[in-house]
């Protein structure tokens, strides 16, 4: 199964840096370096949380974790039979050997997985998000409704591996105004550390450190209005 590193980012340690103290990053010594890495992998996440845009294979849930995949009711579905789920993202392929799986509840507790029954158990609409569940219980028994809690499952959603370019987590076929996005946000948040602050030069343009966050934050949020339709202001 393919999994995508832990620190995973849009923008690089050397963007970070730059944006965050407009000096020569290969300066920097290498405690400021991890420290960028990991607010680069942190506005990286933030990014694909607010705006739903993913530059990478991103999953739902964690295959070794069913508590953590999302659960539906019948009641939320559009259609009763088949029960129809619209899906937040725009899923990848199910595919099994990367560890998606499709499951419907048999019982007050138990589940049974339908990953391997497309076409049967379930068809899903790709481009649409609409996910089809053709077999599931309809029979009551005590405390146990069957159209609470009736599925569940776990994807994938993103580009196609085979359009990442990734290095070492930096993926880098990300748009270049997503990644100037994504570096002003992690530089935000260095400025927001009193080492950061302390070391904050002024370039003759920016004469406080509040007005470079108000630049960094002007631009991030800009760079997610344009992606997602909605302003900040």
């Amino acid at each position: 199964m393919s999994t995508a590193p832990d620190d995973v980012r849009y923008a690089s340690v050397e963007a970070v840096l730059t944006a965050a103290t407009d000096s020569d990053p290969s300066m920097a010594a290498q405690w400021e370096r991890d420290r960028a890495k990991r607010r680069a992998v942190a506005a990286t996440e933030t990014w694909v949380r607010e705006t739903g845009k993913a530059f990478h294979a991103v999953r739902v849930g964690d295959p070794n974790e069913p508590r953590t995949w999302p659960v539906f009711d019948v009641q939320d579905a559009v259609s009763w039979s088949p029960a129809t789920i619209i899906l937040d993202e725009q899923p990848l392929p199910i595919d099994a050997v990367e560890g998606d799986a499709i499951e419907v509840r048999d019982g007050r507790d138990s589940w049974d997985d339908i990953t391997a029954e497309e076409g049967d158990s379930w068809t899903l609409d790709y481009r649409r998000k609409r996910l089809r569940i053709h077999h599931r219980r309809f029979a009551r028994k005590p405390w146990d409704d069957p159209n609470t809690r009736f599925c569940r499952l776990t994807y994938r959603y993103g580009p196609l591996d085979d359009t990442v370019s990734m290095t070492d987590g930096l993926v880098e076929s990300v748009p270049e105004d997503v990644a100037e996005a994504v570096a002003a946000k992690a530089a935000m948040r260095l400025t927001l550390d009193d080492n950061s602050e302390r070391g904050l030069p002024d370039d003759g343009q920016l004469t406080s450190r509040g007005s470079k966050r108000a630049a960094l934050k002007e631009e991030w949020e800009d760079t997610v209005a344009n992606y997602t339709g909605f302003s900040t202001l």
